[in-house]
């Protein structure tokens, strides 16, 4: 792979992307599901999708830990994109004051408004 290369995946994937997600229902019985709301994944060039899996196109913290990817299920419905907390595998409850961020491959989607 040539530097030219390298340089487009690092200013296509490294870009400043962090979101604050919110509880979306803690109550199921096998997660806390937390949801953001108006995003999409971004679209990677062809080129690049062999060097970049799915997994490692964004991390997830709670209150500034990181979370494996072993802990957690996502889902993408529409606009939404939900995270699937594994309550078995938190040795503590996900509460609505937790402080939720993803950082990664997502693209805010501007939703118009029907103006009266």
């Amino acid at each position: 792979m040539a530097i030219k290369d390298l340089a487009k995946i690092l200013a296509q994937v490294h870009e400043p992307d962090e979101y604050k997600l919110v509880a979306h229902d803690l109550t199921h019985p096998t997660y806390y599901i937390w949801k953001l709301d108006n995003v999409k994944m971004k679209d990677l060039k062809l080129f690049l999708r062999p060097f970049r899996k799915e997994h490692a196109r964004f991390d997830i913290f709670i209150n500034g830990q990181y979370i494996l990817e072993k802990d957690y299920i996502t889902e993408h419905s529409g606009n939404t994109f939900f995270v699937k907390f594994i309550k078995s595998n938190f040795p503590y409850n996900v509460i609505p004051s937790d402080d939720i961020k993803l950082e990664g491959d997502l693209d805010t989607v501007w939703v118009k408004v029907n103006q009266i």
